[in-house]
């Protein structure tokens, strides 16, 4: 098994692939190429002056329920499975190919 530092884990690594659990986690959620940071911002659900506030409660980067599930865990190593953490990151990649059509629809409507 190959031995990450932590530059790697944190801001140079481009997948999680070779990673611990516990690193995976930590990736996706503060590396720029994790999952957590290709969820839409704030700014993401506006649209001149109206707020898309459903799509933003499910599919915002600070209240995304997978994202948040990577959070709860992340101080709390060995507290999961490999198939907890690879069902929250399946789920968590899918929402953020969700946010992005559910954002480009709102826009067009509007």
């Amino acid at each position: 098994m190959t031995k990450f530092t932590t530059d790697q884990i944190f801001e140079t690594a481009t997948t999680a692939e070779g990673m611990t659990k516990d690193q995976t986690v930590k990736f996706h959620l503060w590396n720029p190429n994790g999952l957590v940071a290709k969820l839409p911002q704030f700014d993401d659900f506006c649209h001149g002056d109206i707020f898309f506030t459903g799509p933003h409660m499910l599919y915002g980067q600070h209240e995304n329920y997978h994202a948040n599930w990577l959070r709860d865990v992340v101080n709390k190593p060995g507290r999961y499975t490999k198939l907890e953490l690879a069902y929250h990151i399946n789920e968590l990649a899918d929402d953020i190919d969700r946010a992005w059509q559910v954002i480009a629809k709102k826009k067009a409507a509007a």
